[in-house]
């Protein structure tokens, strides 16, 4: 959750990637004023590149990793059989076939719930992209969380690089094993690990070395009092940017308490509204000096931060 040492060329290669508008030379003009101690922007692959193959797949979380991310993303619920997979909601149907797999199998409110099915059951699904215009095929199947960990794993033994994984945990408190399983199974690994979840109580109870990030909500005005409470228990804290550009102490504020902000969700095909571009967008937060941006394309982030990204891209 540190932040890094920013590289020497971060000015001369922000400026020579001129041509993306007043938002991205103001950035610019940022970096070339920050001291010498300034930190460095952490891209996280949300959901993988979701941007490019549907969700919480083994491809889009490689294609993130391919396109220069620090840490990766897999939400994580519990199948019936309490095998944590990635996936982002704790029902089935609006990213997979399940109603026509399993015709019959939805609960009265119409949705099929996650805990309703074993492992081998939802093995079988495919899922599909949920955005419009995005991934037009069914070709890909809902992972374990540990056929995540051995992806990235495996591909910091092959790369040499050091990428992490940062799970949420969805909705705990209506999944009692999550934790345990989700901390089970990140043992097996010597892996970089941050934690997160928009439970505080659950969050707050975890026993774990690992680093805890609070979710906040689009709806919460995150007071000094929130973020004294955070500071006891987390490393960080996970921002909506709608927060951060309606209220622009927020981060300082929680700065000041020691805590790292990563803002959420950037997507090039879902410009923020009052913004011109994607560029425009992402300056705009990275005006703000957050640690980290979730990303649906972290290779679009990557582009735009240039030197102010930690890290290189690969060749």
């Amino acid at each position: 959750m540190l932040r890094h040492n920013p590289l020497d060329t971060r000015t001369v290669n922000c400026m020579a990637a001129g041509g993306l508008g007043r938002a991205l030379a103001g950035l610019c003009l940022l970096l070339a004023a920050a001291p010498a101690g300034a930190g460095c922007i952490e891209i996280i692959a949300h959901r993988g590149a979701s941007g490019y193959l549907p969700e919480h797949t083994l491809p889009a979380y490689a294609l993130g990793y391919g396109q220069g991310a620090e840490w990766v993303e897999p939400d994580v619920v519990l199948t019936a059989d309490g095998v944590p997979v990635a996936l982002h909601d704790v029902v089935l149907d609006r990213v997979t076939d399940v109603a026509a797999a399993f015709p019959g199998r939805a609960r009265e409110d119409g949705h099929y719930y996650v805990a309703d099915f074993s492992w081998e059951e939802i093995s079988r699904l495919r899922v599909q992209d949920a955005f419009e215009g995005r991934f037009p095929h069914r070709t890909f199947r809902v992972p374990r969380l540990r056929a995540v960990l051995e992806l990235v794993d495996g591909l910091n033994r092959t790369a040499g690089r050091r990428v992490g994984v940062y799970p949420e945990l969805k909705e705990p408190a209506a999944q009692p094993g999550l934790a345990a399983a989700v901390l089970e199974a990140l043992a097996g690994y010597d892996l970089p690990v941050q934690l997160q979840s928009f439970d505080a109580e659950a969050l707050a109870a975890l026993e774990t070395e690992h680093p805890r990030v609070q979710l906040i909500d689009e709806d919460d005005p995150l007071t000094d009092a929130e973020l004294d409470a955070i500071a006891g228990y987390a490393a960080g804290v996970g921002v909506p940017k709608k927060l951060l550009f309606e209220d622009a102490t927020a981060a300082p504020r929680a700065r000041a308490r020691g805590l790292a902000v990563h803002v959420w969700t950037l997507r090039a095909d879902q410009v923020g509204e009052g913004f011109a571009s994607f560029a425009a967008e992402v300056a705009a937060l990275a005006a703000q000096e957050v640690d980290g941006m979730f990303t649906d394309h972290p290779d679009r982030v990557r582009a735009l931060l240039g030197p102010a990204a930690c890290g290189a891209a690969p060749d």
